[in-house]
Order: structure tokens, then C-alpha cells, then sequence
């Protein structure tokens, strides 16, 4: 009897626990986020600081936590080397060593003991990997009970606010250094000193070299030299021009709105900062046309309206114009909002602006980046090149036995 009693004793404990456990413990943890930034450029650290709280006077023996970062952000951890032993840490845990490694991770695990009434301050160093804007999310927490038999857990929203959201701006390249012309592979001619020549400013002829476009053949000098000259022209930052941004990653996708190859469309974004950075010092007005979908409730979208009111440009978007550093960080948050998606074919787009050339090409230049080069992009220069507008491409994939006409300007990716 007293076996049973001490047995019936055991239980009820048990049970009691439990159900303080369910009703009285879970429900008093909290669990909140605070970020060190608001805005980075890709590739830069920040801190995460977590917070983890007992609300309830009844103690929690173990709370484990389960925090996943969203793609395109890292737990920056280090891996430490003692005794022949290897230990993971927080990065800033550990004393410099030469024989630690830094270690990537977007999940892990925290374990926590918490008395009644504690909090508990972590810090964590994040590297920002990717463009984009990211809100830490949610969390899982599993408490265990006083005897470690059972479990009980709950899935934390945080809500997002200024002091766990991030932007993450791109960063800008050497497009010289990462591109080569179609035009100059033989190493006939010198590198070019800007994206855009000035034809109204000519420095004087030379021999034509086969690429060169028959648009700046100097027919005057042809017939005085007896053979073909064609226009020298000068290199001038003061040229305007529009950006044309394609977010199809290839030429047929095999899903209508998602591209397939996410880090091509991820180049091409760079490729656009990288040309708005290059402008920002001249005061240089560009502006931007993306077939990528628009929300208006996003912040970063500030100005941002659609290109027309038809069916193909409601679904291009159509930014103001940003000229100098104060409105190109507001193009580089624009960039870094873009989804991964595209909203419209390109063929539709092609043919929305060669319809209407001066509602995107005001300048009388455009640049084009894409993730490849078609022959229907190639007819889009012929056709824009009859209405007297400059049509220069940026490629995000390597030239591969592509037909490029040779009028046409085209820079590869130099390299995969």
C-alpha cells in the first residue's frame, strides 16, 4: 500500500507540473530581437541582439531556442581549437587565435535556464551575405519540464519593427574588371574610359577596325582617304541615359513569374548599382525600368509608379530620376527591396518601348542588363538605332557562341 501511495503521490506531482508546465510556463516567455543597423552594403557585419524573458515566477529548468535567419543573412561563428578538441562559440566569444576558422550557419540553437522574473541578453555577429530586406521572423522555444520527460513548444512571431529590420544595400563592382566588350576581343582596341561616347563631340578619324558600328563611319574622310574612316569620339561623364533592368534570368523560364537562375538576375542587379555608383559624383539624372511586380505599400518603392496604364507597362515599373549620392542610396534601397520575380515577358517589354522611345529613352541613351543576349534584343538595337537612339548591353552570363551583329555593343561577363 504505501508503494501504491508513493506511486499516486509521483503521478500527481507529475501531472500537476505538467500542467503548470502547459499553462503556466510557456505562456510567460518571451523572446524579442534588436539589430545593430538599419541599412549595410552586402558582405558587412552586424550584431543581433536576443532577448529571451520569464515573465513567470515559476522557474524553467531548460529553454531551448530555435532561430533561423532568412536567406541571404549568416550567423558569423567561430570554431575553436583547444586540446585537440574543436568547440563552436560566438564569434566575439573566443580570443583572437590564428588557428580558428570562421563558420557560416543561418540556424542554431540556444539553451537557456531561466528563474522566475530573469531575463537573458545574447549577442550574436550576423554577416549580411545578400541584397535584400530582411525581418528576423519568427521562433521556435521548447521548455522541457521539471523532470526532462516531456516538452512543450511555441512558435514566436516578432514583430517587425525599425530595431529588427535591415536593409541590405548592393554593393557596387568593378564592371571593367568583371565584363569585356564582344567588339574588342582581339586586343585591337583600347579599353573603354566610359560607358557612353558623346557623338556631337568628335575628336577626329581613324581607320575603320571590323566591329566599329556603320553609324560612326565619317563618309567625308572615306572619300578624301580612299578607304574607310570612321568617327573618333570623345569620352564624356556628362551623357545621360535610362537603365533598362530584365529580371528573366534566360530567354524561356519554365515558370511564368520566378527566374531559374536566381544568381545571374542577382549580377544583373549589381551591375545596376554599379552603374549608378559610377554616376553618383557627376549629378548625372538616371532613371530606372524594371518588369519586376511593384507593391506601393513597400517603403523602399518611394516614387516609384508604373510605366503606363496599359496592360505590358502596368507591369513595368518606372522609378524617378536619381541624380547625385543624396538620391542614389534612395536607387540602391529600390534595388535592394526587388524581388526575385519578373513581371512580364521581355519580348513584351521590348516592344513597349520601342512603341514609346521617348517615354523611356528621354535621354536618347539606354543601358540594358539582362542575364542574356537574344536575336529579338539585337532587332530592339536596329529598331531603337532608326529612331536615334544608343542601345548599349550588359550581359550577366559568359559569351558563348552567341551571334552578336557588329553594330551592336554588348559586355560579357568576363568570367563564371
Amino acid at each position: 500500500m504505501l508503494f501504491i501511495s508513493i506511486m499516486i503521490a509521483v503521478l500527481a506531482v507529475y501531472l500537476i507540473q505538467q500542467q503548470l508546465l502547459s499553462k503556466y510556463t510557456i505562456d510567460k516567455v518571451a523572446y524579442n530581437v534588436r539589430l545593430s543597423s538599419e541599412e549595410v552594403f552586402a558582405g558587412e557585419d552586424i550584431f543581433m541582439y536576443e532577448e529571451i524573458s520569464n515573465y513567470g515566477n515559476l522557474p524553467i529548468p531548460t529553454a531551448k531556442v530555435d532561430t533561423e535567419l532568412p536567406e541571404g543573412l549568416y550567423f558569423r561563428l567561430i570554431t575553436v581549437k583547444h586540446a585537440g578538441r574543436q568547440q563552436l562559440t560566438a564569434y566575439d566569444a573566443a580570443a583572437p587565435n590564428s588557428s580558428n576558422t570562421d563558420t557560416y550557419r543561418r540556424n542554431i540553437r540556444s539553451v537557456f535556464v531561466l528563474h522566475g522574473r530573469q531575463r537573458i541578453k545574447r549577442r550574436w555577429r550576423v554577416t549580411c551575405r545578400k541584397r535584400g530586406v530582411y525581418n528576423p521572423g519568427s521562433v521556435m522555444i521548447i521548455v522541457n519540464d521539471l523532470l526532462g520527460f516531456n516538452a512543450e513548444s511555441k512558435r514566436l512571431d516578432i514583430i517587425p519593427d525599425k530595431f529588427n529590420r535591415i536593409v541590405v544595400l548592393p554593393r557596387a563592382i568593378d564592371l571593367d574588371l568583371h565584363f569585356t566588350c564582344s567588339r574588342y576581343h582581339s586586343g585591337d582596341v583600347t579599353v573603354l574610359r566610359s560607358l557612353l561616347t558623346d557623338p556631337l563631340r568628335i575628336a577626329g578619324t581613324r581607320d575603320y577596325i571590323s566591329g566599329d558600328p556603320l553609324n560612326r563611319i565619317n563618309w567625308k574622310s572615306t572619300a578624301a582617304h580612299g578607304r574607310l574612316m570612321v568617327n573618333v569620339e570623345e569620352y564624356t561623364e556628362r551623357h545621360h541615359f535610362n537603365i533598362i533592368l530584365n529580371m528573366k534570368s534566360r530567354d524561356i523560364e519554365p515558370d511564368p513569374e520566378i527566374p531559374s537562375i536566381a544568381d545571374r538576375v542577382e549580377l544583373c542587379i549589381t551591375v545596376a548599382a554599379s552603374l549608378l555608383d559610377g554616376v553618383s559624383n557627376e549629378n548625372i539624372p538616371v532613371r530606372l525600368f524594371i518588369n519586376a511586380p511593384f507593391d506601393p505599400e513597400v517603403p523602399e518603392f518611394s516614387g516609384v509608379t508604373l510605366s503606363s496604364d496599359d496592360d505590358v507597362g502596368s507591369k513595368i515599373m518606372r522609378t524617378p530620376q536619381y541624380e547625385g549620392k543624396r538620391d542614389m542610396i534612395n536607387a540602391l534601397r529600390l534595388l535592394a527591396a526587388l524581388q526575385l520575380r519578373y513581371s512580364c515577358p521581355l519580348e513584351h517589354m521590348l516592344d513597349h518601348i520601342v512603341n514609346n522611345p521617348s517615354w523611356y529613352a528621354e535621354n536618347g541613351s539606354l543601358i540594358f542588363i539582362s542575364s542574356y543576349f537574344s536575336e529579338r534584343m539585337a532587332v530592339f538595337h536596329e529598331m531603337m538605332a532608326r529612331r536615334g537612339i544608343k542601345v548599349i548591353f550588359y550581359i550577366t552570363s559568359t559569351n558563348q557562341n552567341t551571334d552578336i551583329p557588329g553594330n551592336v555593343e554588348v559586355y560579357f561577363r568576363a568570367y563564371e
